[in-house]
């Protein structure tokens, strides 16, 4: 088997940003990029103007063995938009598989906290208000 380490891994966060959040969302995201003064910052701009701001607040990463990686990543997210604009916490783990077949597949669980100024910030404190799991597939083209 092939070790995560030696594979020829190129990170093009906007890119992968764009496919994930397309994956998501579907077409209403419009564009995504690298903020150029905060390359820890996502800007995801939607069909309807609308923008969500997503900066990455931390991170933690594990190989336990050749074919498994596992990163836990918290962001910060700020949605833009004229009605109501509002802050939360994500926190997403990702489990990635190496294959036989040299795909990648990944088991991630993402957990959303509210932030105040949000009205049940104080209500929900440290519990998750959602939680979401995705099976991902990552074929090479």
């Amino acid at each position: 088997t092939k070790s995560l380490i030696k594979a020829e891994v190129v990170s093009d966060r906007a890119f992968n940003g764009l496919n994930l959040a397309k994956a998501y969302l579907g077409d209403r995201v419009f564009r995504v990029w690298v903020d150029s003064r905060d390359g820890n910052r996502l800007i995801t701009k939607f069909r309807d103007n609308r923008k969500l701001l997503s900066t990455e607040t931390g991170r933690s990463v594990e190989q336990p063995d050749s074919t498994h990686f596992i990163a836990t990543e918290f962001f910060q997210q700020f949605f833009q938009s004229p009605e109501k604009p509002y802050k939360n916490q994500v926190e997403t783990t990702t489990q990635y598989t190496l294959n036989a077949n040299g795909t990648v597949s990944a088991d991630q669980l993402t957990a959303v906290y509210l932030n105040p100024p949000h009205p049940k910030a104080f209500l929900a404190g440290d519990r998750p208000v959602a939680l979401y799991r995705y099976r991902l597939e990552f074929v090479k083209k």
